[in-house]
């Protein structure tokens, strides 16, 4: 597969494609594809055999849907009759589907492919220009000179995508790179820019610790999109609160950073949760024992961390009420 990726990638008229013997009979419904194609641009190029199609008939008649005139290949004329069954029937029964970063990635890749292509274009027209002789006979046309430098607009065209896409394609790419927890599953093209968007409203200094907050997998992206919502609306002092307790080396303090983030109340104490335990544990030695030497001792320990747990359970109680209206 390595030598189809490092074929040249090749704009051809979509009409001179042939289609030839196909496997595939059925191509099925098309417009979802259409659609992405629309939205999106072509992330793989059609195979192409000198001009018999190797692989992408459904990409080919969804462009041709879409009225394209060309269409982006790969030209596989050196590999094999084997080489090429097989891509056909990994194309055709074994190809996943991308998240949306990987998607992303791949289009990125596509545009700066025709970036580098057009500017190659443009280099050899300028070299070209400029060893063409000059007739004397050829009088200037009036008007501006043709404006010289490749565009966003010729790139995106070269895609097959518009400019706002282009654009989002290259930011939600520098997000995810960024921060990598939005490369995982889940997290779609929209949700990135939207986190995105609202780290920005962050000083540059908050961004990096509030977003390792939200690099967990239980935390969906919309949450986390509401997490980076409330962070950039807050105060600064407490936001600053949040993002020193965010670096703490006691995972209790980081936990309560990201209840705090997301406005609930913390969580209990460790040792609560351990005494409560003990308690249980208490009690049980105090009714089973039957060491009268030791049964009165064990029961008055017993009676005092019951004692001690009500009391810590009170005192959590109201710190847990104070955090929730401060908030």
């Amino acid at each position: 597969m390595n030598k189809v990726s490092a074929a040249p990638l090749i704009h051809v008229p979509i009409d001179n494609v042939v289609i030839g013997t196909r496997r595939r009979q059925k191509l099925g419904r098309l417009q979802d594809l259409a659609r992405s194609i629309a939205e999106h641009g072509l992330i793989h190029p059609i195979l192409l055999r000198g001009d018999t199609l190797v692989a992408g008939h459904r990409r080919l008649e969804a462009c041709r849907s879409l009225e394209w005139k060309t269409i982006p290949a790969r030209q596989v004329d050196r590999l094999s009759d084997d080489q090429l069954r097989a891509i056909e029937l990994d194309e055709n029964s074994k190809r996943e589907a991308l998240s949306d970063f990987a998607t992303s990635k791949a289009r990125l890749a596509q545009i700066r492919q025709a970036e580098a292509d057009l500017r190659a274009k443009e280099k050899q027209e300028a070299t070209n220009h400029v060893m063409e002789p000059r007739s004397k006979t050829t009088k200037h046309k009036g008007g501006r000179p043709a404006k010289r430098g490749v565009t966003l607009e010729a790139i995106a065209e070269a895609v097959g995508i518009d400019r706002t896409t282009l654009r989002e394609t290259e930011r939600h790419v520098a997000i995810a790179e960024q921060f990598p927890f939005m490369q995982r599953q889940g997290w779609q093209r929209h949700h990135v820019l939207d986190a995105g968007d609202q780290l920005q409203q962050l000083p540059d200094e908050d961004r990096s610790p509030i977003a390792a907050l939200l690099d967990q997998d239980a935390i969906p992206p919309e949450r986390a999109i509401e997490l980076l919502t409330y962070a950039a609306t807050m105060s600064p002092d407490r936001r600053r609160s949040i993002v020193q307790r965010a670096s703490a080396e006691d995972a209790f303090v980081r936990r309560t950073a990201l209840t705090d983030l997301g406005n609930v109340p913390p969580p209990p104490d460790p040792g609560l949760l351990a005494l409560h335990d003990a308690a249980h544990a208490m009690t049980r030695a105090a009714a089973s024992c039957r060491c009268a030497d030791f049964k009165p001792r064990i029961t008055e320990l017993s009676a005092d961390v019951s004692a001690v747990l009500k009391a810590f359970s009170a005192h959590e109680k109201e710190a847990r009420t104070t955090n929730g209206s401060a908030v």
